[in-house]
């Protein structure tokens, strides 16, 4: 049975093998960058299957009038089996109160459809747009 937790804090060791299996390597390539986010962020919940870690997610902002849904990751082999679906619930059920939750995802039919059955929209539906300036230097 999958339990999810509200963790204060998370340390890389417990977590990096989600970011290696789903090849997030701008983390994975920078594991200090990692391990200050996940120290800095607002919330990070943990999916456990008995004592293995399966899925997070971490959520950074104010939680008052903005919560950013930073990464959602399910380990590739428990994917489609609602672990996803239940971490975005209850964190969104903590935050229920904040005046806006947003994220970043790719455009895939699949993903969009996926944070569309939570109640997400996109901008367009409020006529506005996302924008994103990244560091480019980071990247490399």
């Amino acid at each position: 049975m999958i339990k999810i937790t509200k963790e204060t804090s998370v340390s890389l060791d417990d977590v990096l093998h989600l970011y290696q299996a789903v090849g997030w390597t701008n983390y994975t390539n920078q594991p200090q960058m990692l391990s200050r986010a996940l120290s800095h962020s607002l919330a990070i919940y943990l999916a456990r299957y008995g004592e293995e870690i399966v899925g997070l997610v971490r959520l950074i902002g104010d939680g008052f009038s903005s919560v950013f849904v930073q990464d959602l990751i399910v380990l590739p082999t428990y994917q489609r089996q609602g672990i996803g679906s239940h971490l975005m619930k209850k964190s969104l059920a903590d935050y229920k109160d904040t005046y806006q939750v947003q994220l970043a995802t790719e455009q895939t039919e699949k993903t969009l459809e996926f944070y569309r059955s939570l109640g997400f929209e996109t901008l367009s539906s409020f006529q506005c747009t996302g924008m994103i300036w990244v560091n480019r230097k980071k990247l490399q």
